[in-house]
């Protein structure tokens, strides 16, 4: 006696992919690698502190300035760079909330570079050169703010509201 089954084959191409992935893996990576290494910038800030307070090597007095001076911005860069960390983790699991914190984190990075922009412009010293950073922020605001719109878009559609 023969029973009736289903085809054996399978087509390439045919399996479904959950809505989104891609550009969720994306994004999540992205912000997940800019959180890290915002992050790692204040772990970097406090360690080089520590050995220049401690007499272990002689520093230029640029760089003693421009430690004292991100000191204060520290705890600031380590809780974007969780909230980036944090936004990735949601993108990733496909949280329109987390795609939402992912924008204004990438908006917020932006503006930051903005800001970093038109300060480095007026100044006098060219030990640090501001430019750098100002362009970093800009070019990785905009990129992970989008990359975050296009991973909500891709999972959830348009904003009704």
């Amino acid at each position: 006696m023969t029973t009736p089954s289903a085809s054996a084959t399978v087509a390439l191409g045919t399996a479904s992919m959950p809505r989104g992935l891609v550009s969720r893996l994306v994004a999540g990576v992205a912000h997940g690698a800019a959180g890290m290494l915002l992050v790692s910038s204040v772990v970097g800030i406090a360690i080089a502190q520590g050995i220049i307070s401690r007499g272990v090597v002689k520093a230029d007095a640029a760089d003693v300035a421009t430690l004292q001076a991100f000191a204060p911005l520290a705890a600031i860069f380590g809780l974007v760079g969780v909230g980036h960390v944090v936004a990735g983790v949601g993108i990733l699991f496909g949280s329109r909330t987390a795609a939402a914190l992912g924008i204004g984190l990438g908006v917020l990075d932006l503006v930051a570079g903005i800001v970093i922009l038109a300060a480095s412009a007026g100044a006098h010293d060219t030990s640090v050169d501001g430019t750098s950073f100002a362009m970093t922020f800009v070019v990785a605001g905009v990129l992970l703010a989008i990359a975050a719109r296009a991973a909500d878009w891709n999972t959830h559609g348009p904003v009704e509201g």
